[in-house]
């Protein structure tokens, strides 16, 4: 159920869309709410909601409860534009700090003959930064902390094969899943599609062990 907030005499301008994320790997499943009231189903960890649709041009308190509970563990407040997507993250910045609310406007826009990846590295739990590398080239090795969000439009080849690690890896890593421009036989590589927009979720286990979720956008 969602609840929004009407304007101009109960005429709504138009509306946007969001979509609720549980990124903390050390909690339990959430409840989301907008003004009070639940927003969309429970989320367990490593998953996230479909896109809903709420009243743009309207701002929202947005909350976030230990499922079965009714205390408020996270709270943020923002506007969401009308024709624009909204991705609302619950995560921790450590593991002793307190639980947060971080929201995202979403690119959603495509491009038919390129593909469209937003890397989001949400890992608190890593211990270092993470290395994020294009066989193909597509784009320089870069390295990526704990908050950091990089996007690229990058056109697929053949040679495409993006990889992640930690700069300092930990000794129970176990193999991370590449992107891959080609469909392949190794159970370690998840094919990428041109004119599809992505968002790249990096994220750590209890152990401190690199995580990557492909999550698309259209």
């Amino acid at each position: 159920m969602i609840f929004s907030c009407i304007k101009n005499d109960n005429f709504i301008k138009g509306d946007a869309k969001i979509r609720y994320f549980q990124s903390a790997v050390t909690d339990t499943t959430q409840n989301f709410f907008l003004k009070g009231v639940q927003s969309g189903a429970s989320t367990v960890y490593g998953s996230n909601s479909n896109y809903l649709v709420v009243a743009g041009d309207s701002s929202y308190t947005i909350t976030s409860r230990n499922i079965n509970t009714g205390v408020d563990v996270a709270s943020t407040t923002q506007k969401f534009d009308i024709g624009a997507n909204y991705s609302i993250y619950y995560t921790r910045k450590t593991t002793t700090s307190p639980p947060e609310l971080t929201v995202f406007q979403d690119n959603v826009k495509q491009s038919l003959d390129s593909v469209k990846l937003t890397f989001l590295n949400l890992g608190y739990t890593l211990g270092s930064k993470v290395i994020i590398q294009d066989d193909g080239k597509a784009f320089d090795t870069f390295n990526m902390q704990y908050g950091d969000r990089v996007s690229h439009t990058i056109k697929l080849s053949k040679a495409t094969r993006i990889s992640f690690a930690l700069v300092t890896p930990v000794s129970t890593q176990p193999p991370v899943n590449a992107l891959d421009s080609l469909p392949t036989t190794t159970s370690k590589s998840i094919a990428i599609s041109k004119g599809l927009v992505y968002t790249v979720l990096l994220d750590g286990t209890k152990k401190g062990e690199l995580q990557m979720r492909l999550v698309s956008s259209n």
